[in-house]
């Protein structure tokens, strides 16, 4: 019994033996005497090593290990090593980055402990902890010399985050800080009472009572109408590039650049930040993590020369280590509730119960126009009743008046030539005779060949829509679908892939957790079912219902207008339908796409949000042209040829818009205006070929004065204006030549399409045709809205040409409902102005309705 009780002694005494032998170089000083919040310094080499115990009283809040040194360097480094119960940490002083062009050396770390008995935590396993947090910290290094090394460990002060409450924390790169936010605390958080009650849980002596839901309440309505989802709003005032990471209520916490991409979800920022998270994605809580990077290359997108160092040492440069302790940031933390169902359903049902008032007054309007044309129909009844009642079957008088009535129409269409043309009898017989003997083959599409001879740019007559309109109705009609079938053509093949796209981005969004890969308005996005971003989504609503609503007026005076051109089939201008059903398609379009680049917007899908308005601008412009030239219209397919040239060259500009790119954009741009200006001024009769170089200078030449003096001056001057005007939005963009292409695109058409209808209302004005006052009231609406829409488009809360960091400094809060911000209100607005567009085309000649065509002017 002896002889194994001595045996059993010297096993248990030989590691303190051993450890005291002289022979092994190396001493071990252990102490469990060390204090919280007290700083000690130690030396270390790489024969004295120390072990440090901190233990002191009931801490609920994790450790803060803070070791600093100025001696250890890159060859003989400190390794420091925490260990507690349930995890360990190590990291090496002095912590050495590389940077563009040099390497940065931080001579003190420090790092959080992660706190494994987490008072919020309901789990009991996380009980198997011992209540006294003594972390164990172990320091060596193979240094030869001793090294001076400062250390204290302190408890982390504010540690849980209150709701509504601002948190001030400074940070450096070899510094970086993580907090915790609890889903259950009461609007004044007691960590007190929150102890106690962990401790009794743990301890068993009753059931664990933990604090209401900050999202719950003794109603049996609440889940309607409490917070479903917090925002985290960080803001600083320097702009040194950081990191911020949110990650799950678990151990170890991922506190470095290397690492922490592997939970959760992060975003880089410079002074402000924010993102949106709710329950459903942390059920406990979640950690706030802040890291300062090392430079500030990923917040900037300014690639720096990163071969330097490489040819360095290829030529034997010694690399350069350049102490610092800069690049300290300071942030402001705040998490506030962000808005309810309640308040989701209320914003969503006043957006809808807005648009849906444009189909009220839809009905009203159809209502009263149908009870209208009753009484004026019965009113006609009873006229012709009066008229049509002689005393006796072969009344003269009754006669004549019969035929007064009768013959107008056909009289104007006979005196067609005599009246409307002055010197272009040639012309008009010629024009006459092709459609008089056309059929309905490709022929009837191209009624026009010989007008565009040399001999008749020089008009001395006046053109009217008459000499423009020969082609058959059904010709017309056929020509027409086209464009609707083209559209909905492009719209179903282009949507689908778009959609499966932003699904994949939504999709690698949730799994990655790189918040930089969409462009939100972090601070007001707020998230619904799959969503990360649904107001952005649905505030495209009114794209789609007020065009189906312009499907509506259009079928509805598409009606109309078949029942009259089987009566009367020489009055007002002919209509294109199929192309208004287009424009209203590719308004419904827009909405869609606008609203599947809002699920996920960044640089490589922002084409998809302007590709339907580049469609929508052209297709405007093909109809203030129609409206003056119905049979030399361009056909469905040119126009989408020219619609897919532009969208490439868009394309292009979003990957890749230099200089060199821009300068030849320019001088397309210019090219194109110059051609179409003489085609607007030539009334459609200007041939570009090979020889109108020597056709102008001929007239140059031969009649120099008649050749520069303009003959219809109006139009000239107006002309001008509109080529001014596109000279200077060249200039603009040259002088920016922004990566934000696709804008200056969008600008382009839309400026054109504003000066092409302003174009028209004034020569149509100065013709002294009338326009009905509902079509003022179209037209005033239009530009107002489009004006107003312009601020809030302008006030931009995200920029994908900027990086994510920059371009979350312009994030802001919601603005309207506490569900929309200002680019909601673009979307609300911007689809209104093309509905009251869409009207103003489609109304603007009604007041020629009754005029013969002979009487209406080319312009």
């Amino acid at each position: 019994m002896a002889r194994g009780c001595l045996k059993l002694y010297i096993l248990l005494s030989f590691p303190f033996v051993s450890l005291c032998q002289p022979d092994s170089g190396i001493v071990f000083n252990y102490n469990n005497t060390y204090k919280f919040d007290v700083e000690y310094t130690v030396n270390v080499s790489k024969n004295v090593e120390y072990i440090m115990e901190f233990a002191g009283d009931s801490f609920d809040t994790p450790a803060r290990v803070t070791v600093a040194s100025n001696f250890a360097n890159s060859t003989f480094p400190l390794f420091v090593t925490a260990r507690q119960q349930k995890g360990v940490s190590s990291w090496q002083l002095p912590m050495v980055v590389e940077v563009p062009g040099s390497f940065q050396q931080f001579t003190n770390i420090s790092r959080t402990l992660c706190p494994h008995n987490n008072m919020f935590a309901e789990d009991e396993e996380t009980c198997d902890v011992s209540n006294q947090n003594t972390p164990l910290v172990h320091l060596t290094s193979s240094s030869p010399d001793p090294i001076e090394v400062t250390i204290v460990v302190e408890t982390v002060k504010d540690f849980y985050i209150k709701l509504n409450t601002t948190t001030n924390i400074t940070v450096t790169p070899s510094q970086p800080k993580y907090y915790f936010f609890p889903f259950k605390q009461e609007k004044e958080m007691d960590l007190k009472k929150q102890s106690e009650k962990r401790q009794s849980m743990c301890s068993g002596e009753e059931k664990s009572v933990f604090l209401e839901n900050i999202f719950e309440s003794q109603d049996s309505y609440s889940w309607f109408r409490q917070p479903k989802s917090v925002i985290v709003m960080i803001e600083s005032d320097d702009d040194v590039c950081a990191v911020i990471s949110i990650q799950n209520f678990s151990c170890p916490v991922f506190d470095n650049e290397r690492n922490i991409l592997y939970d959760g979800y992060y975003l880089t920022m410079t002074r402000r930040g924010g993102i949106t998270l709710n329950q459903d994605m942390f059920p406990v809580g979640f950690y706030i993590v802040f890291i300062v990077k090392t430079s500030d290359e990923d917040c900037t997108g300014q690639n720096a020369n990163k071969t330097l160092p490489t040819m360095a040492r290829y030529l034997g440069w010694e690399q350069s280590y350049v102490a610092t302790t800069a690049r300290t940031k300071n942030f402001t933390l705040r998490i506030i509730a962000t808005i309810s169902y309640q308040d989701y359903l209320i914003a969503a049902g006043a957006a809808l119960g807005f648009f849906l008032c444009f189909y009220v007054a839809f009905i009203i309007t159809v209502v009263y126009q149908r009870r209208k044309a009753r009484q004026d129909a019965e009113a006609n009844l009873n006229e012709a009743e009066c008229i049509s009642s002689p005393s006796t079957p072969h009344d003269a008088a009754n006669v004549s008046v019969r035929r007064r009535h009768t013959t107008p129409i056909n009289a104007e269409a006979e005196s067609t030539s005599q009246r409307c043309l002055v010197g272009e009898g040639d012309l008009y017989r010629s024009t006459r005779l092709e459609c008089s003997s056309s059929s309905d083959t490709e022929s009837d599409y191209s009624t026009l060949d010989d007008i565009n001879r040399e001999k008749d740019l020089r008009i001395m007559g006046r053109l009217c829509v008459a000499n423009l309109a020969r082609c058959r109705p059904r010709v017309l009609q056929a020509r027409s679908k086209m464009y609707l079938w083209n559209v909905l053509t492009v719209a179903v093949f282009y949507t689908l892939p778009v959609i499966q796209l932003v699904v994949t981005y939504q999709r690698l969004l949730n799994q990655s957790g790189n918040a930089d890969l969409c462009y939100f308005n972090s601070l007001c996005a707020h998230p619904l079912l799959a969503l990360s971003d649904f107001n952005h989504v649905y505030s495209n609503l009114g794209y789609v219902v007020l065009g189906a609503l312009f499907l509506a007026a259009v079928w509805r005076r598409h009606d109309w207008y078949q029942a009259r051109l089987r009566r009367e089939k020489e009055l007002g201008i002919p209509q294109h339908f199929g192309l208004l059903y287009a424009m209203g398609i590719a308004l419904v379009s827009e909405g869609m796409l606008s609203a599947a680049y809002h699920v996920c917007p960044n640089s490589m899908n922002f084409q998809f949000d302007t590709s339907f308005m580049y469609v929508t601008s052209v297709l405007c412009m093909v109809k203030i042209y129609q409206s003056r030239h119905p049979d030399i219209n361009a056909r469905a397919h040119a126009t989408f040829g020219v619609l897919a040239l532009i969208i490439f060259v868009g394309l292009v500009g979003v990957l890749n818009a230099n200089v060199y790119f821009w300068v030849a954009f320019t001088i397309l741009h210019l090219t194109t205006c110059l051609i179409m200006t003489f085609q607007i001024y030539y009334l459609g009769r200007f041939r570009l070929d090979s020889g109108v170089i020597y056709r102008a200078t001929r007239e140059l030449v031969s009649r120099p004065l008649a050749a520069i003096t303009p003959t219809y001056v109006g139009r000239c001057v107006l002309l001008v204006i509109a080529n001014l005007a596109n000279w200077a939005i060249a200039a603009y963009g040259v002088a920016q030549h922004s990566r934000d292409f696709a804008s200056h695109l969008l600008l382009v058409l839309m400026s054109n399409l504003f000066l092409y209808t302003l174009f028209y209302i004034v020569i149509k004005l100065l013709h002294r045709e009338s326009i009905r006052w509902y079509s003022w009231v179209f037209i005033v609406l239009t530009y107002a809205t489009w004006f107003s829409s312009s601020y809030f488009y302008l006030d931009q809360i995200t920029n994908w040409a900027l990086t994510p960091a920059q371009s979350r400094q312009s994030n802001r809060p919601c603005s309207l409902l506490q569900l929309y911000d200002a680019h909601d209100i673009w979307h609300f607005m911007s689809s209104i102005a093309m509905f009251f567009s869409f009207n103003m085309y489609l109304t603007i000649d009604d007041n020629l309705m009754d005029t013969p065509r002979s009487e209406i002017m080319v312009f």
